[in-house]
């Protein structure tokens, strides 16, 4: 049985922790157990976790393994570790606090590294991947007591917060640890094969969408034959292989259709599937329904929880909630409908289309939509801000800043150029549009023309990049290199050619584009 709602839940390291090395955060497990669940609904990331049990009782699944856990129990998990919390029922609450962390940003090479007996203060010793011990009155208290001065670090960030959430980070572990040789209460749980098997899961997670995606070639890849490595992996996961690279697919085809608006044919694409035939009855025989009978359902049922939970929204909110979903003919409608009520300009645009844009754009950068999402997005914004620009001459409303962009010359690729566009306008810029193929002294003399406070360049092959660096000089020849930034980006770009040729600012993707942009005007002001 795959449930709907699950999706696979690899944490990587640049979306949990991206901008502080420590994720703290305390669960309602509402997740109610079911004996069919699958190793795909279960979390698998890339860090060490420390979970303290602090409230009620539920089950505790690692692996195939399915653990009663209570207030009191703590577990450790290695990195790779694939496990889930659930509720045994409805009534009981299950509360659980945790923290992840890469090792590799706390501690030393010898505390830090997988392979060393003393990792993480030895907690990991014997190949163990997991470890459990239950803890009472004192004890507990005592661990819960670290634990809050980890949480209070990370959240008030105190001057030199890192030095003192890596002390108190050695004290737990090592209070643990002493907890785990004098306990006789301590349960080591799995063992070595489990790291082989932790390889296969990683790369199914990260190549799913691929068809050519074989038991076959990952048994290659590790120096294993393919009938030693599927009795393997049924025997520590309880699941064959087969099964597990169709539930991965499945739920993420199943994500999909919840939160984008992509078409069949694009899903069978994206998560590695045959043939939009065999995924319609790949989906029926999982989940009694076809992928539009689905895809219908959970838009109704969140249309009626807006409908309850949101009555009073307001015309703003909904601007944006429709932008987001690229409703453009709708947004048009609200946005006259907001003039016409007397909402101020600036307001509307602040308040309904840059926010349903900021929305998108933090979306796209976490890989949550894709670029059909962002079109259809920038589409209904600009929809409402034609309606808006005369009114906003009007009022005396100015955008936060102007920049020119364009693909170098020599270059006629203009895909990524247009979304760093859309994504900069979504953010409330004014942006000059130079097109493709654009000489250097093109870009200085519009900046000069039209006090662009930035010029973004594009270049998509290995051939053009020199054009950036003369873009620079020619900008230091016009004498506004103190006055205008220069962005560059692109495929072959990286930030090492941005420092040698001298511009002010790399990015690797347009929504971080668009978010430096705005920075960068900001301190130009």
């Amino acid at each position: 049985m795959v449930y709907p709602d699950g999706q696979p839940s690899k944490m990587r390291k640049e979306e949990w922790l991206r901008d502080e090395p420590i994720f703290q955060n305390t669960a309602q497990c509402d997740k109610i157990f079911h004996p069919d669940f699958a190793l795909s609904h279960l979390h698998f990331h890339e860090f060490v976790e420390i979970s303290i049990v602090v409230e009620g009782s539920g089950v505790h699944c690692i692996w195939n393994k399915v653990l009663e856990c209570r207030k009191g129990d703590i577990y450790i998990l290695n990195v790779g570790v694939p496990h889930e919390y659930f509720a045994k029922d409805e009534k009981e609450r299950l509360i659980v606090r945790n923290l992840l962390f890469d090792a590799g940003d706390w501690f030393p090479e010898e505390l830090a590294a997988s392979d060393s007996p003393r990792f993480c203060y030895g907690i990991f010793d014997e190949d163990i991947l997991a470890a459990h011990i239950c803890l009472k009155n004192r004890s507990l208290d005592a661990i819960e007591k670290i634990y809050q001065m980890i949480e209070m670090e990370i959240a008030e960030k105190p001057p030199e917060w890192r030095d003192m959430v890596k002390s108190y980070l050695t004290e737990f572990l090592i209070t643990v640890r002493r907890h785990l040789e004098e306990s006789h209460a301590a349960d080591h749980v799995l063992a070595k094969d489990q790291m082989t098997v932790t390889s296969v899961i990683r790369a199914v997670l990260d190549r799913y969408f691929e068809k050519e995606l074989t038991l076959e070639a990952i048994a290659d890849s590790l120096f294993l034959s393919k009938s030693y490595l599927s009795k393997l992996f049924h025997r520590v996961t309880g699941e064959h292989f087969s099964d597990y690279l169709r539930r991965v697919r499945l739920t993420e085809a199943c994500r999909l259709l919840r939160e984008s608006r992509m078409t069949n044919e694009q899903i069978v694409y994206s998560c590695g599937l045959k043939d939009v035939p065999s995924f319609y009855q790949l989906f029926k025989a999982q989940f009694s329904m076809t992928p539009n009978q689905y895809r219908t359902k959970v838009q109704t049922n969140h249309i009626n929880a807006e409908s309850k939970g949101e009555k009073t929204m307001s015309i703003l909110a909904e601007i944006s909630q429709n932008l987001q979903r690229g409703k453009a003919k709708i947004v048009k409608e609200l946005v006259e409908q907001a003039v016409a009520e007397g909402i101020p300009v600036e307001q509307i645009l602040s308040e309904g289309l840059l926010d349903g844009m900021g929305v998108v754009g933090e979306k796209f950068k976490n890989n949550e939509v894709y670029v059909p999402e962002v079109l259809v997005a920038a589409r209904a914004m600009n929809m409402g801000a034609q309606v808006l620009k005369p009114l906003m001459a009007e009022a005396g409303v100015k955008a936060t800043g102007k920049v020119c962009i364009g693909t170098v010359q020599g270059d006629l690729h203009d895909i990524g150029k247009n979304l760093v566009k859309m994504m900069m306008e979504g953010k409330g810029l004014e942006v000059i549009d130079l097109g493709t193929d654009v000489a250097p002294e093109i870009y200085v003399q519009t900046a000069i023309e039209q006090n662009c406070q930035i010029i973004c360049c594009s270049a998509l092959l290995t051939t053009t990049m020199g054009v950036m660096e003369q873009v620079v000089k020619k900008a230091e020849e016009a004498g506004i290199r103190d006055k205008v930034k220069i962005m560059i980006g692109g495929a072959p770009v990286t930030e090492e050619y941005c420092k040698k040729i001298g511009a002010d600012k790399y990015t690797s993707d347009a929504a971080s584009a668009a978010d430096a942009a705005v920075e960068l005007c900001a301190a130009a002001c």
